[in-house]
């Protein structure tokens, strides 16, 4: 996506919350040549006395060399390898060179250390941070708002969404489980509103405000499931989320459950409260390729 923000702190507030994001920051021109790229900076590009370096994640150190010392002839810079107050972003789209900058010299942090066994409470169905972070803000949910991920498993989706700023809420069948996931979350000290031992599909939840859901619904023999297939479990927490929603009092905006599951899983929801807005498929390997739906109440 490409757009011109001059606001750095919502540059880094929109790229610290993006999944799939290397670097965020502000668009400053396209085109064929390193000079094309050099025409668009200034002095004014870089505060006075400030430190810049320039990278990339698909070209040569030349390549960035060569508009590096562009850059230090036209703004009077320096470069800073080790700790610059800006970066300069340099990759391709296809024959041309796309350049961004960065005022607070926001790179993506690593994943590694909330990777599932780095953790303090490990199972093998645990999905990656990267994921689960896509999955949260598939939910729309925003700093502050209460986001609930009914199956939480060992906390993926809580420990991203907790990152965030959102108050989190995770529900999990088993008692020793929710347990784990409390404590990856007390791991790293994030705060949460509660993880708890509760039936997701009870008629009623134990909530009275939601303002969005993203789980990856149980399914296998590794699964706690109570006996009930995926259909089953997504059936009947939809219906205890609309039953919770269609109650709620002065909503100003739609609640969306993000749904993942297996690709060959077909299941029912109550289309006077739900709509099907969005379906993409995720492949893992031979045997399975996941299905990330999106509901969307209809108040």
């Amino acid at each position: 996506m490409q757009c011109s923000l001059h606001d750095p702190n919502l540059i880094s507030k929109i790229s610290e919350r993006a999944a799939y994001c290397r670097f965020g920051g502000e668009f400053i021109s396209r085109g064929e040549n390193i000079s094309d790229l050099a025409a668009d900076i200034s002095s004014s590009s870089i505060d006075p006395g400030k430190s810049f370096v320039v990278d990339s994640e698909t070209l040569d150190r030349e390549i960035e060399g060569e508009l590096g010392a562009l850059i230090k002839q036209k703004t009077g810079a320096m470069v800073s390898l080790e700790n610059p107050d800006y970066v300069f972003q340099l990759e391709t789209i296809g024959k041309e060179f796309v350049l961004g900058v960065s005022k607070t010299g926001f790179k993506k942090f690593s994943w590694r250390k909330r990777r599932p066994r780095a953790r303090k409470f490990f199972l093998p169905s645990a999905i990656y941070p990267k994921l689960a972070r896509l999955l949260v803000n598939l939910s729309r949910v925003k700093e502050d708002e209460y986001f609930l991920d009914p199956f939480c498993g060992t906390g993926s989706l809580l420990l991203e969404s907790s990152i965030m700023g959102i108050k989190t809420i995770g529900f999990d069948l088993t008692r020793w489980i929710a347990r784990g996931a409390k404590l990856n979350l007390k791991g790293f000290s994030l705060d949460f509103e509660g993880i708890m031992r509760c039936d997701s599909t009870w008629p009623d939840l134990p909530l009275t405000k939601i303002d969005g859901v993203s789980t990856d619904v149980p399914y296998g023999r590794a699964s706690s499931t109570k006996g009930k297939d995926t259909e089953t479990i997504i059936r009947e927490f939809t219906t205890a989320l609309g039953n919770l929603v269609t109650v709620e009092k002065e909503r100003e905006k739609p609640v969306y459950c993000v749904l993942m599951h297996p690709h060959n899983v077909t299941f029912d929801y109550d289309r006077s409260v739900f709509e099907l807005v969005e379906r993409h498929l995720l492949y893992v390997h031979r045997n399975l390729t996941r299905a990330i739906s999106v509901l969307k109440s209809e108040n």
